[in-house]
């Protein structure tokens, strides 16, 4: 997708419009600068300035803002953090690997993923020493850093934006399922009846023997273990009062505990217990205000509440 493409460049210009703000795109749209009443910030990517350099640059490391998340008591998903070879000479160890293996020996599933990524992308699933060597291999070829954590059971997984001390938005994240007919395989009912799904989960992340399974009627198969929005999982906004205040709360501490004003937290229910993920200081609704004009609304809005706080 082009940068001009996002929903966030058409939402950005509406509220500047909107707003009398003067608006000017850099580097195909990908930095905002926004000037009005004498006053200029500016937006890159999906970085706003109501937060810190600080709190962004820890938010992005997933490692430490889990092991900052932890050390407050705040229940967290552990991520463990290994350097590339090239610069261990950094953090002076000798070398990742019998750390590594001692995680798979004490886990015995772990997830393996840049320390730094975004949007699921390089992020593998490994139970043996050498699915774990040539996911560790992939990730270090173009990242100078990864993060292993514990493989756990996601019953769900939700989504809290705030800006200010104030929750603005719940969602849950869905993967989607297929369902069997008990005739159809796999790939066929891929085909019949998720075709679009084709182009965000191609065939290559499923194995040959799932392809070509035959699912008995009625069973239901998940597409994806990973639910990001942009691999297929549906977003839906929560209206359990019980269940957003119990988000809620978690999402404000785990904000406060990193200094971020405006985030996006990452909640997993897991064993029957909410744990943080992950925090996003980088803000991104794309899919989830494409999916209908109310979505949309609700993120134009959410937008435009953190723009004018930079121009109070």
């Amino acid at each position: 997708m082009k940068n001009s493409q996002r929903v966030m460049v058409n939402i950005i210009e509406e509220i500047c419009n909107e707003e009398k703000i003067l608006c000017e795109r850099f580097s195909y749209d990908w930095i905002f600068r926004l000037t009005k009443n004498g006053k200029t910030a500016h937006i890159f990517g999906y970085q706003f300035e109501n937060n810190s350099a600080t709190a962004q640059l820890i938010c992005t490391d997933k490692c430490a803002s889990s092991e900052i998340l932890r050390s407050k008591g705040i229940p967290a998903v552990e991520h463990y953090f290994f350097i590339s070879p090239d610069d261990l000479h950094y953090i002076g160890l000798e070398g990742n690997w019998p750390r590594m293996l001692d995680l798979l020996k004490k886990y015995g599933k772990l997830v393996c993923k840049p320390n730094e990524g975004t949007g699921g992308i390089d992020v593998f699933q490994v139970s043996s020493a050498v699915e774990l060597e040539l996911a560790v291999n992939s990730i270090f070829a173009h990242s100078r850093s990864l993060a292993l954590s514990p493989f756990l059971p996601i019953e769900q997984e939700y989504r809290v934006i705030l800006l200010n001390d104030q929750v603005k938005l719940v969602f849950s994240k869905t993967i989607q399922s297929l369902i069997g007919d008990g005739r159809s395989s796999f790939k066929q009912l891929l085909l019949q009846q998720k075709p679009s799904l084709l182009e965000t989960v191609p065939t290559g992340e499923f194995s040959e023997d799932l392809l070509n399974k035959i699912p008995k009627s009625g069973e239901k198969i998940p597409l994806n273990w990973k639910h990001n929005l942009g691999q297929g999982a549906q977003p839906e906004i929560v209206a359990d009062p019980s269940l957003v205040a119990q988000l809620s709360d978690l999402a404000l501490r785990a904000a406060e505990a990193v200094s971020v004003r405006f985030a996006s937290v990452d909640i997993i229910r897991t064993g029957g217990e909410f744990k943080v993920l992950e925090i996003n200081s980088g803000i991104m609704m794309e899919s989830f205000a494409r999916m209908n004009l109310q979505n949309y609304q609700l993120a134009k809005s959410i937008y435009k509440e953190a723009l004018t706080a930079l121009f109070a």
